[in-house]
């Protein structure tokens, strides 16, 4: 038995206390806490279930291909398929998203099919030995330890002959007593495994095929032709299938945003900037929509937990269960004093005297104010929405998604903008075979504040096309099929001059309803897009701060970790820690520094292997004191502090030399 020397730290106990100011501020700077986090649970569960429903609508054409392909009583194995039914499923490049994708498929295949669903990945099946133990232990549902790998068959029990634990019969057994129609095998990253590894189960399974009704699905992220490449020959010919394309990631987070952040019932909204890093982390990171799940959720209880006036969004919300400090909070809100100013301007004192004495005036200003604003963003949404169907409808070529234009609108951008404007001029220019497809747009949207009457365009255009005779379409004086170029030469030189062909009359008529309808929308478009952040109270009802998100969302702790290492002060306040008392300057050695600062510090001033030995002798030559008691506790100091540094990743112990540690990281790279 080994034996080590252990020491025991007891720090120094400081006899005077130091002075600490007592809070003398009685508010409550977490007014009614509890009543706004149970806000926050209510409308978060409210976008749970908008992105579970929104991810089984993405991919439920594609679930439902697949258990019907397995449950296909054509593909019974009774009637003498000699090939393991395939189905190669193409889940694209987003490796995060093949996960929960086939969480749902399991899930779906348990609850509508008679079948036995096991889920292999390339990190728990290195070898084929491997990944039977695991498919058996996942399909019999054992919890055996599996370490016991000196089984030997000829060791005879009351059944007969023990089985290895690696053995299919296992399968075969508990197949046989729970009466299962499909064993199937779902390889979530197949192209992680090794290809002999694949060709030899193929093998396997299929030798097994006249006693286990397998099914193989695989998942693959680049191509199914790049999959067969792979796979030899022979284990082509044992396969047999079809392929499955999943919903891509970025379609699925398109449609997310739309359901969760440009929808018209949402009572609180994340703002243009958030919105934007956090699509832009998706393209260019993550590709994942649980992280944009998360990321909305830490939206919204960072709005509830650290603004106050968040309260407000409470549907029954009354004066007498509101603290006079939530009102307070009002008072200093930049959207409140900009409205006040307005107020002063237009020479209503008396209302501003009212909002400033006044709490329940206030409070029922505020009120109102809050389901006007929610009634005023839901109209932009609703507006961009109309707008992108619009851009649909018209096929145009240059095809802007919904969070793309839901951003620039929430930032105030979108009116009068060259997108905006390329639309309407597109509406000039549409002939009446396409303006059916335009008002078919219009009318489903014609529930979510539209305020154009689509129905009286819809019988226009049909009075119009039942006095034709021919089947060519009206067209509008804007469309440049109805102009010409004239050439004339004058003066022997040639000039071009557009000459415009004369309408009939039904072109005209149609022209004139092009021109009513272009009209309405640009007033409607015109007086909805306004600067979502110029509203009153527009703290309350958006949420935009980028600084909390930041931090989680794009940490550096390893910047975070050297700071605190190299510049203890930075963190602790203290001026014995700094250098002269500066604070802005690069902190030096001292004994008053935190004995992991000291080391590490040390640390950087040596090579790439450092000797303990010498790293203790400058250690104790700072921070020691005379006595035997005094290096026990230096010693201990010392040790505790190699120890964080290593734990941390700086060093690790060197394999060359027993007496170094080498160093791992240098600052700054």
């Amino acid at each position: 038995m080994e034996h080590e020397r252990c020491y025991i730290y007891t720090p120094p106990q400081s006899e005077e206390r130091a002075a600490k100011r007592r809070r003398t501020d009685s508010s409550n700077h977490q007014a009614q806490l509890s009543a706004r986090l149970d806000i926050y649970r209510e409308l978060w569960a409210q976008q749970e279930e908008r992105i579970h429903a929104t991810l089984e609508e993405a991919d439920r054409s594609t679930l439902e291909n697949i258990v019907n392909f397995i449950s296909s009583p054509s593909r019974n194995h009774d009637q003498g398929l000699t090939c393991i039914l395939t189905g190669l499923i193409i889940a694209g490049p987003s490796i995060a998203s093949h996960g929960p994708f086939f969480d749902r498929l399991g899930r779906k295949i348990r609850n509508e099919t008679n079948s036995a669903y096991i889920l292999l990945t390339s990190g728990e099946c290195p070898n084929l030995k491997s990944l039977l133990k695991n498919l058996i232990k996942k399909v019999t549902s054992r919890t055996e330890d599996d370490d016991d790998d000196d089984i030997a068959q000829g060791v005879s029990s009351r059944r007969g002959p023990k089985v290895l634990d690696f053995d299919l019969q296992h399968v075969q057994e508990w197949q046989t007593r729970n009466h299962v129609e499909k064993i199937v095998v779902a390889v979530q990253d197949s192209e992680a495994f090794d290809a002999g590894l694949l060709a030899e189960v193929i093998d396997l399974f299929h030798s097994w095929l006249d006693r286990l009704p397998f099914v193989l699905l695989f998942g693959i992220a680049t191509s199914a032709e790049s999959f067969e490449d792979r796979l030899s020959g022979r284990a082509l010919r044992y396969l047999e299938g079809e392929k499955f394309n999943v919903t891509q990631t970025d379609k699925v987070i398109e449609t997310l945003f739309g359901a969760t952040v440009a929808s018209t019932d949402v009572p609180l909204r994340i703002g243009p900037n958030l919105s934007r890093r956090m699509l832009d982390r998706q393209k260019d990171y993550v590709q994942n929509v649980q992280d944009l799940s998360d990321g909305l959720k830490y939206a919204y209880m960072s709005h509830f937990y650290a603004n106050c006036t968040s309260i407000f969004l409470k549907k029954d919300i009354t004066f007498k269960e509101l603290p006079k400090e939530v009102l307070e909070a009002v008072r200093n809100l930049p959207s409140f004093r900009k409205w006040v100013e307005l107020l002063l301007d237009s020479r209503k004192t008396q209302e501003v005297r009212k909002l400033l004495d006044s709490d329940e005036h206030l409070f029922e200003t505020v009120k109102a104010n809050v389901i006007s604003g929610q009634e005023v963003l839901a109209a932009v949404t609703a507006a961009v929405i109309v707008l992108v169907r619009l851009r649909e409808a018209l096929q145009m070529t240059s095809q802007v998604p919904l969070s793309s234009i839901w951003i620039r609108a929430a930032s105030g951008e979108l009116a009068e903008s060259p997108l905006l404007r390329e639309t309407m001029l597109s509406i000039k220019k549409v002939s009446s075979d396409k303006l059916g497809q335009v008002l078919a747009s219009f009318k489903a949207a014609e529930s979510i504040y539209l305020p154009v009457d689509i129905s009286a365009f819809q019988n226009a255009l049909e009075d119009l096309l039942k006095q034709k005779t021919d089947s060519t379409p009206l067209r509008t004086q804007d469309d440049v099929r109805t102009n010409s170029l004239r050439t004339t030469v004058v003066a022997q030189k040639v000039e071009l001059s557009k000459h415009k062909a004369a309408l009939s009359e039904q072109d005209k008529l149609y022209s004139e309803l092009i021109a009513r309808l272009h009209d309405d929308l640009e007033n409607y478009f015109n007086g909805t897009f306004i600067d979502p952040k110029e509203l009153f109270l527009s703290e309350i009802l958006i949420y935009d701060l980028r600084s909390p998100l930041t931090e989680v969302f794009q940490p550096k702790p390893r910047f975070a970790i050297e700071r605190a290492l190299g510049s203890p002060h930075d963190y602790l306040g203290c001026d014995c820690c700094s250098a002269a008392g500066d604070k802005g300057a690069e902190a030096a050695l001292s004994a008053t520094q935190p004995a992991t600062a000291i080391l590490y510090q040390l640390y950087l001033e040596s090579g790439s292997l450092i000797n303990v030995a010498d790293l203790w002798a400058a250690f104790n030559a700072i921070t020691g004191e005379e006595g035997e008691d005094n290096d026990h506790k230096t010693m201990a100091l010392f040790q505790r502090a190699l120890a964080e540094l290593r734990y941390l990743g700086f060093v690790k112990p060197s394999r060359k030399k027993t007496d170094h540690v080498t160093k791992m990281l240098w600052k700054g790279l």
